[in-house]
């Protein structure tokens, strides 16, 4: 990994702001979900929140591009900082007058910032192919992951000790403040414009650009194989991690809360480690290969887990513990490799997507990606409830290997000119 990269005033400057917001955010995320906890006592209550904001991300978020792509993108993420952090501001501020915040309250700030999201985050991802050049983009998307994985584990840590100490006004003015202070990095920051030039703007003209980032979207079969792939790893990696490793290790393994904050953090610890193996075992290789082999490895490793899950190999053992070291290396292998499958995956996307379609585009793979989350999430938890788990672990490695095929079938036609390419040369 190039850490040289962080002498570079406008990519420093990006992360300086964006780790700091991220913190805070996530800060927050984690004491509202304490606070709503402590004044209903349902954690249930909280998830729907969460369910509620999906909604209109789902609705409105592949329109948000469009806007993305039109305007100044530097105002765009100024603006929208500088209001998150009033937002939260003034929710610091009714929570000091009156003490308390209300449950719709709640509601409405995360929907709010939510909302904000959908036009912040197509925005956000479009400078950094703008800023860092093109055979820079894998080291810088690999040192942004690293960051932001040390981000997630930092906040929940800071999260928990500042709310025991001190309650939920402080994370949110520490929230507020982190904003205005991305906001300010961003100011700094030489961001170009985008080179498409608009005089007007109406209904007309929206639905023409948005006709126009669909039509390249569903016109090339290598940001097809991009959306596929994110689609499956939300639909089956995403609630194995969330749901089914946190069943196994809990319900299955019987393991006390030690034990399985243990095993979170090993599972933290591969989003870190998994930026600098990713440069330096994959970079000689292409985007597909690397792809198209981590997802099928992947799925193996996944068959594995399904393995010792079973009573086959749970039945060898006096207790849990032999099991629950195994699973934790694999849990580790199979983030490291499907972290390496993100950072390639984005490092794709920004190589093949021209900068002033970026919005267009990636509000939509978003969209479907996010879709898909919810309804495998939904299925892995009745499977859980109505076949053994280790069934349903074997149906995500199924998934996986799948996939695996999918994506070589989607990208084959590329690599072959490639190849023929290079070997005309």
């Amino acid at each position: 990994m190039n850490v040289k990269l962080l002498k570079q005033k406008d990519f420093s400057l990006l992360m300086l702001g964006s780790i700091i917001s991220n913190i805070g955010t996530l800060m927050q995320d984690f004491a509202l979900s304490l606070y709503v906890l402590k004044i209903t006592g349902s954690g249930t209550k909280f998830a729907s929140v969460l369910a509620v904001t999906l909604i209109p991300q789902l609705l409105l978020g592949p329109f948000m591009g469009v806007f993305a792509d039109r305007f100044d993108r530097k105002k765009i993420i100024i603006v929208l900082n500088f209001i998150s952090g009033i937002t939260v501001g003034i929710t610091a501020i009714m929570f000091k007058l009156y003490g308390t915040l209300s449950l719709p309250y709640i509601y409405g700030l995360v929907i709010i910032l939510s909302l904000i999201s959908l036009l912040y985050s197509p925005a956000i991802g479009a400078i950094l192919p703008s800023i860092v050049k093109k055979e820079e983009l894998l080291d810088a998307n690999s040192l942004k992951t690293a960051i932001y994985s040390v981000s997630s584990i930092i906040a929940p840590l800071l999260a928990g000790l500042i709310f025991g100490l001190y309650g939920l006004s402080i994370i949110l003015i520490l929230n507020s403040i982190s904003f205005i202070f991305s906001a300010f990095c961003q100011m700094l920051i030489d961001i170009p414009k985008n080179e498409t030039n608009y005089s007007s703007f109406s209904g007309k003209e929206f639905l023409n650009e948005f006709t126009t980032g669909l039509k390249f979207t569903t016109s090339k079969k290598s940001i097809l194989a991009i959306i596929f792939v994110g689609l499956i790893i939300n639909f089956a990696m995403s609630p194995l991690c969330e749901i089914g490793f946190p069943y196994i290790v809990k319900n299955l393994f019987k393991c006390n809360d030690f034990q399985y904050g243990i095993f979170q953090a090993i599972l933290l610890g591969g989003m870190v480690i998994a930026p600098f193996i990713c440069t330096s075992l994959f970079k000689n290789l292409s985007f597909e290969k690397v792809i198209s082999r981590n997802t099928i490895i992947v799925g193996g490793v996944i068959a594995i887990v399904a393995v010792i899950v079973s009573p086959l190999y749970t039945s060898l053992f006096k207790s849990s513990f032999v099991p629950y070291i195994t699973l934790a290396l694999l849990s580790l292998v199979i983030v490291v490799l499907m972290t390496a499958i993100n950072i390639f995956v984005g490092t794709m996307f920004q190589n093949e997507v021209p900068i002033d379609m970026m919005g267009r585009v990636g509000s939509v793979m978003n969209t479907v990606c996010m879709a898909a989350m919810p309804v495998g999430q939904m299925l892995f938890g009745v499977l859980l409830d109505t076949v053994p788990v280790y069934l349903v672990v074997f149906a995500a490695s199924l998934v996986l290997a799948f996939s695996s095929f999918v994506y070589r079938r989607l990208t084959y036609v590329k690599e072959d000119k490639v190849n023929a390419a290079v070997e005309e040369n």
